[in-house]
């Protein structure tokens, strides 16, 4: 299912959409054994940073095959072996992936929709207990160039009410990341 507004635009006016380099620090992807999973790769805008950084096993999901496509070819161009391809519907067929197994999910641009909290509970069903779920979106505070309508675009207090109950906690960490988006992330703890 593709949610609603999830356009592309053009690759390079994309990416020049967001600080990659700010994004990538942000999430921290230094650990050579993390496996890293994204919903939604797109282009591979931060598929393949994230990948040369992390050096982990990387699990990608799209529902477009063009966006497959593309960011294949960025990541052969990148010279990357360490991602994993699958074109698929996260929200009808859920990842596909083990229970338990994961370090981080990455869920990008994606949860504008009425259906963040089953974007969230196969987040928190593959990730370790002390993983993380990183979230960023469009900042709805400012004027952005693009993004879905602002009244769609998630605010913190409505991330934090789509998680409740899924054993994932905010511990503070959430930052602007200029120009035009935010983040948060959440980490999984099933004892508290």
């Amino acid at each position: 299912m593709k949610v609603t507004d999830s356009g592309m635009l053009e690759e390079l006016y994309w990416n020049s959409l967001f600080d990659i380099e700010d994004v990538v620090g942000w999430l921290a992807p230094s650990r050579k054994t993390a496996t890293i999973v994204e919903v939604g790769c797109g282009y591979g805008t931060f598929t393949v940073p994230i990948a040369k950084k992390s050096g982990g096993d990387i699990y990608t999901f799209d529902v477009e095959p063009s966006m497959i496509e593309v960011a294949q070819r960025n990541a052969r161009r990148a010279g990357l072996s360490n991602i994993t391809f699958g074109l698929r519907d996260v929200l009808e067929q859920g990842t596909g992936l083990e229970s338990n197994s994961t370090d981080m999910v990455l869920l990008f641009n994606i949860l504008h929709c009425s259906e963040k909290r089953m974007f969230l509970e196969e987040a928190s069903r593959i990730l370790k207990d002390g993983g993380i779920v990183a979230i960023i979106h469009w900042r709805k505070d400012i004027p952005t160039p693009r993004g879905p309508a602002i009244n769609s675009r998630p605010d913190k207090g409505q991330i934090l009410a789509a998680s409740a109950g899924l054993h994932l906690h905010y511990r503070g960490n959430s930052k602007i990341l200029e120009p035009y988006h935010w983040g948060i992330q959440l980490v999984k703890e099933m004892a508290i």
